[in-house]
């Protein structure tokens, strides 16, 4: 059977470390593209859309805070709520900002309950793995 450094402090440490500079690529990209759509589509040669690079930018602020508490918790469950949870609420907020842009009216409240729900799945999920005695403490 070959060998991991996997379970050792070298591999655990290097592997801390492309999870954080991951998290840190993803969420500056997220921030870019979220607060400043026209100069990241001006980088990426595309097309300006405001909206969908709003929506992109959401989903990569996701994608790092996943990144980022895939740190600390233990449970992937927990893990990818605390990722939808986070693109939802920017999502949410992209439908509010954006009307001017499109969409319905209706569209900042439709998926701004689907963040509610998201956040009292985390919440109920944190709990449950608390009561188990498997809360999400450092790795």
């Amino acid at each position: 059977m070959a060998s991991s450094t996997a379970g050792t402090g070298w591999g655990r440490g290097a592997t801390k470390v492309i999870v954080t500079a991951g998290a840190a690529y993803t969420l500056a990209f997220g921030v870019w593209m979220w607060g400043w759509p026209q100069s990241f589509s001006e980088f990426a040669g595309y097309p300006n859309h405001e909206h969908f690079l709003h929506d992109l930018g959401a989903y990569h602020m996701g994608v790092a805070a996943a990144l980022l508490a895939a740190l600390w918790v233990r449970d992937a469950v927990l893990v990818a709520l605390v990722g939808l949870g986070v693109a939802s609420a920017v999502h949410t907020l992209n439908h509010a900002i954006d009307l001017d842009l499109g969409g319905a009216a209706r569209d900042p409240y439709v998926i701004g309950a689907m963040t509610l729900v998201v956040v009292a799945g985390i919440v109920l999920r944190a709990r449950r793995l608390r009561a188990r005695g498997r809360g999400g403490g450092a790795r």
